[in-house]
């Protein structure tokens, strides 16, 4: 129809230019709904003739409608609407809902891993690892690895992910630690992060992989890290009072995902 080939049009003009996803978001709303308003008239003008099919496009023209108004506040406005349905159409079509959490399953950094070969893992930090991951954020921080740009998320997406989790940092979904190991210790898995290998120094203790206690997964498997990332730093939550998003400091912590493979009872 007229509006999914200009939409083509539109895509394959702006493919010359280096436009924004937003942007483009915008365009694409905009030309979307004036193309849904040429199906109400297709619709009218086949109700009039007395063809069932007019009623069936009139229906499709108040659901493209509804999107069309959510697509409108997501890319013009900084607001959220309650009756959005379109996390409960993600999940229902298997979406994991944040892409940028789902990449950290496989970081290509000791090696490249799928999904089902890593495992989760609860980290905790003393004093003195705590203090060697804030001086590793703040290494980072210099070096630029560590980006503030909130996962180039809008101001919309940041409220919406807010409601749900509660808070976010600037740097999310994370920074990759340029260097990290994993070394044995008798309550778990110490792990070794620096700016280089050089300067790794403690920055956490792997107490569970996965449900079990590190020393008992050991036993049973061969662990390798696959991935360590530090969060933290400036951040935002949403206020309860006036539901806008404030600045605060977010201490600084790390997550990693260990990968196994079961020991040979040979």
């Amino acid at each position: 129809m007229m509006g999914i080939g200009l939409l083509t049009l539109i895509n394959q003009w702006l493919g010359f230019f280096s436009v924004r996803n937003k942007a483009r978001g915008r365009i694409y709303s905009l030309v979307g709904l004036a193309a849904n308003f040429y199906l109400l008239y297709i619709g009218i003008r086949l109700v009039i003739n007395q063809q069932v099919w007019g009623w069936l496009i009139l229906l499709a023209f108040i659901v493209l409608l509804y999107f069309s108004i959510l697509n409108i506040i997501y890319y013009f406005t900084d607001k959220t609407v309650k009756w959005d349905i379109s996390p409960i159409i993600d999940r229902a079509l298997g979406g994991s809902g944040s892409e940028e959490e789902a990449a950290l399953k496989t970081v290509p950094a000791n090696g490249l891993y799928t999904r089902d070969q890593v495992l989760d893992t609860v980290i905790v930090s003393d004093y003195e690892q705590q203090q060697n991951l804030n001086f590793l954020f703040q290494q980072m921080q210099e070096a630029k690895l560590v980006s503030n740009g909130y996962g180039q998320m809008s101001h919309a997406s940041i409220k919406k992910y807010l409601a749900e989790n509660g808070t976010i940092s600037a740097n999310h979904p994370g920074s990759l630690i340029p260097y990290f190991d994993m070394k044995y210790a008798p309550n778990g898995l110490i792990i070794y992060g620096g700016i280089n290998e050089i300067a790794a120094r403690p920055i956490g203790l792997i107490t569970k992989v996965g449900l079990s206690d590190a020393i008992t997964a050991l036993q049973g498997y061969h662990l390798s890290l696959a991935s360590a990332v530090i969060h933290g730093g400036t951040g935002q939550v949403l206020d309860p009072e006036t539901g806008k998003t404030v600045t605060v400091h977010i201490p600084i912590f790390v997550t990693a995902e260990v990968a196994y493979q079961r020991r040979s009872s040979i």
